[in-house]
Protein backbone atom coordinates (compact mmCIF):
# COMPACT_ATOMS: atom_id res chain seq x y z
CA UNK A 1 0.00 0.00 0.00
CA UNK A 2 2.72 2.24 1.03
CA UNK A 3 4.38 1.46 -2.25
CA UNK A 4 1.59 2.45 -4.40
CA UNK A 5 0.71 5.71 -2.71
CA UNK A 6 4.87 6.43 -3.25
CA UNK A 7 4.42 6.00 -6.76
CA UNK A 8 0.84 7.88 -6.95
CA UNK A 9 2.70 11.02 -5.33
CA UNK A 10 5.95 10.46 -7.94
CA UNK A 11 3.03 10.42 -10.40
CA UNK A 12 1.67 13.55 -9.59
CA UNK A 13 4.85 15.66 -8.87
CA UNK A 14 6.21 14.70 -12.21
CA UNK A 15 3.52 15.73 -13.96
CA UNK A 16 3.50 18.82 -12.32
CA UNK A 17 7.05 19.62 -12.86
CA UNK A 18 6.54 18.60 -16.77
CA UNK A 19 6.27 21.20 -19.47
CA UNK A 20 3.02 22.70 -20.60
CA UNK A 21 1.62 22.46 -23.65
CA UNK A 22 1.70 26.21 -25.67
CA UNK A 23 -1.25 28.53 -24.58
CA UNK A 24 -3.88 29.04 -27.43
CA UNK A 25 -2.20 32.39 -28.20
CA UNK A 26 1.33 30.62 -29.16
CA UNK A 27 2.51 30.38 -32.78
CA UNK A 28 2.22 26.74 -34.62
CA UNK A 29 5.88 25.24 -34.49
CA UNK A 30 6.30 25.45 -38.09
CA UNK A 31 6.02 29.92 -37.58
CA UNK A 32 7.51 30.34 -34.21
CA UNK A 33 11.27 30.12 -34.92
CA UNK A 34 12.89 33.41 -34.87
CA UNK A 35 12.85 34.53 -39.02
CA UNK A 36 11.32 31.33 -40.43
CA UNK A 37 7.56 33.08 -40.63
CA UNK A 38 6.41 31.75 -44.56
CA UNK A 39 3.72 33.38 -46.74
CA UNK A 40 2.92 32.65 -50.42
CA UNK A 41 -0.61 32.84 -51.52
CA UNK A 42 -2.98 34.24 -54.16
CA UNK A 43 -5.12 37.14 -53.58
CA UNK A 44 -8.95 36.55 -53.84
CA UNK A 45 -8.42 38.70 -57.29
CA UNK A 46 -5.88 36.81 -58.87
CA UNK A 47 -2.87 38.27 -57.75
CA UNK A 48 -0.26 37.29 -55.25
CA UNK A 49 1.44 38.20 -51.86
CA UNK A 50 4.70 37.29 -50.83
CA UNK A 51 5.86 37.57 -47.58
CA UNK A 52 9.33 37.73 -49.23
CA UNK A 53 8.82 40.67 -50.75
CA UNK A 54 8.10 42.96 -47.69
CA UNK A 55 11.02 40.92 -45.11
CA UNK A 56 12.89 43.56 -43.88
CA UNK A 57 11.15 46.51 -44.83
CA UNK A 58 7.79 45.92 -43.07
CA UNK A 59 6.14 44.15 -40.16
CA UNK A 60 3.01 41.83 -40.81
CA UNK A 61 -0.27 41.55 -39.26
CA UNK A 62 -1.91 38.33 -40.84
CA UNK A 63 -5.67 38.06 -40.07
CA UNK A 64 -7.16 34.28 -40.72
CA UNK A 65 -10.93 34.31 -40.63
CA UNK A 66 -13.44 32.86 -42.57
CA UNK A 67 -16.96 33.75 -43.96
CA UNK A 68 -19.54 31.72 -41.68
CA UNK A 69 -17.19 33.27 -38.66
CA UNK A 70 -18.60 36.81 -37.69
CA UNK A 71 -15.90 37.35 -35.25
CA UNK A 72 -13.84 36.83 -38.02
CA UNK A 73 -15.81 39.88 -39.92
CA UNK A 74 -16.14 42.36 -37.24
CA UNK A 75 -12.23 41.97 -36.95
CA UNK A 76 -11.52 42.77 -40.23
CA UNK A 77 -13.47 45.79 -40.41
CA UNK A 78 -11.58 47.22 -36.94
CA UNK A 79 -8.34 46.51 -38.55
CA UNK A 80 -9.70 48.40 -41.73
CA UNK A 81 -9.90 51.17 -39.46
CA UNK A 82 -6.57 51.22 -38.34
CA UNK A 83 -4.64 49.80 -41.15
CA UNK A 84 -4.24 53.71 -42.11
CA UNK A 85 -2.36 54.71 -38.75
CA UNK A 86 -0.14 52.20 -39.32
CA UNK A 87 0.18 51.00 -43.51
CA UNK A 88 3.39 52.91 -44.03
CA UNK A 89 5.58 50.13 -41.48
CA UNK A 90 3.13 47.23 -41.24
CA UNK A 91 1.30 45.34 -43.82
CA UNK A 92 -1.57 44.12 -43.43
CA UNK A 93 -3.52 40.88 -44.93
CA UNK A 94 -6.39 38.37 -44.11
CA UNK A 95 -6.05 35.00 -45.06
CA UNK A 96 -9.48 33.33 -45.76
CA UNK A 97 -9.50 29.53 -44.28
CA UNK A 98 -12.62 29.09 -46.61
CA UNK A 99 -12.47 25.97 -49.23
CA UNK A 100 -12.85 26.09 -52.60
CA UNK A 101 -16.85 25.68 -52.53
CA UNK A 102 -16.59 29.13 -50.33
CA UNK A 103 -14.92 31.15 -52.92
CA UNK A 104 -17.62 33.00 -54.36
CA UNK A 105 -18.77 34.24 -50.93
CA UNK A 106 -14.75 34.90 -49.84
CA UNK A 107 -15.09 37.45 -52.98
CA UNK A 108 -18.68 38.64 -52.69
CA UNK A 109 -17.33 39.86 -48.93
CA UNK A 110 -14.47 41.69 -50.21
CA UNK A 111 -16.41 43.51 -52.61
CA UNK A 112 -19.09 44.24 -49.89
CA UNK A 113 -16.10 45.55 -47.75
CA UNK A 114 -13.77 47.14 -49.78
CA UNK A 115 -10.69 46.20 -47.69
CA UNK A 116 -8.13 48.34 -47.97
CA UNK A 117 -5.59 45.52 -47.81
CA UNK A 118 -5.16 42.31 -49.51
CA UNK A 119 -7.35 38.94 -49.34
CA UNK A 120 -5.29 36.03 -49.12
CA UNK A 121 -6.67 32.68 -50.47
CA UNK A 122 -5.41 28.84 -49.99
CA UNK A 123 -8.56 27.44 -51.07
CA UNK A 124 -6.48 23.81 -51.57
CA UNK A 125 -5.78 24.68 -47.92
CA UNK A 126 -1.80 23.65 -48.77
CA UNK A 127 0.16 26.10 -46.69
CA UNK A 128 -3.18 27.33 -43.83
CA UNK A 129 -2.54 23.97 -41.70
CA UNK A 130 1.17 24.82 -41.25
CA UNK A 131 -0.15 28.45 -39.96
CA UNK A 132 -2.96 27.67 -38.03
CA UNK A 133 -3.12 25.62 -34.75
CA UNK A 134 -5.46 22.84 -35.46
CA UNK A 135 -5.33 23.75 -38.79
CA UNK A 136 -8.46 25.80 -38.89
CA UNK A 137 -8.88 27.92 -35.85
CA UNK A 138 -10.10 31.50 -36.71
CA UNK A 139 -10.02 34.09 -35.90
CA UNK A 140 -6.42 33.93 -35.70
CA UNK A 141 -4.24 36.70 -35.73
CA UNK A 142 -0.20 36.74 -36.51
CA UNK A 143 1.53 39.72 -35.74
CA UNK A 144 5.57 38.76 -37.44
CA UNK A 145 8.19 41.82 -37.82
CA UNK A 146 10.20 42.43 -40.72
CA UNK A 147 12.78 39.65 -39.93
CA UNK A 148 10.24 37.44 -40.21
CA UNK A 149 10.33 36.51 -36.15
CA UNK A 150 6.10 36.11 -35.27
CA UNK A 151 6.32 38.74 -32.31
CA UNK A 152 2.42 37.71 -31.02
CA UNK A 153 -0.53 35.18 -31.74
CA UNK A 154 -4.32 35.59 -30.72
CA UNK A 155 -6.81 33.46 -31.07
CA UNK A 156 -10.36 34.59 -31.01
CA UNK A 157 -11.77 38.10 -30.76
CA UNK A 158 -13.91 39.75 -28.64
CA UNK A 159 -14.63 43.88 -29.08
CA UNK A 160 -11.98 45.98 -27.20
CA UNK A 161 -9.08 43.46 -28.78
CA UNK A 162 -8.13 46.38 -30.98
CA UNK A 163 -7.12 48.27 -28.15
CA UNK A 164 -4.50 45.93 -26.95
CA UNK A 165 -3.51 45.34 -30.81
CA UNK A 166 -2.94 49.29 -31.64
CA UNK A 167 -0.82 49.04 -28.68
CA UNK A 168 1.09 46.04 -29.52
CA UNK A 169 1.58 47.52 -33.34
CA UNK A 170 2.71 51.12 -31.57
CA UNK A 171 5.38 49.42 -29.73
CA UNK A 172 6.41 47.01 -32.53
CA UNK A 173 6.61 50.03 -35.23
CA UNK A 174 9.35 51.29 -32.76
CA UNK A 175 11.66 48.18 -33.51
Amino acid sequence: MRQSIFFLVLFLVACTLAPHAPSSDSAPASVARAGGFSLDLETVDGGRFSFEEIRGRKHLVAAFWATWCDPCKTELRHLAEIYPRFSDTIAFVAVSTDGEESMDKVRAFAVEQALPFPILVDPAKKQLPTLLPGGDTVPYLLIVDRTGAVVAAHTGYEPGDEARLVRELEDLRKK
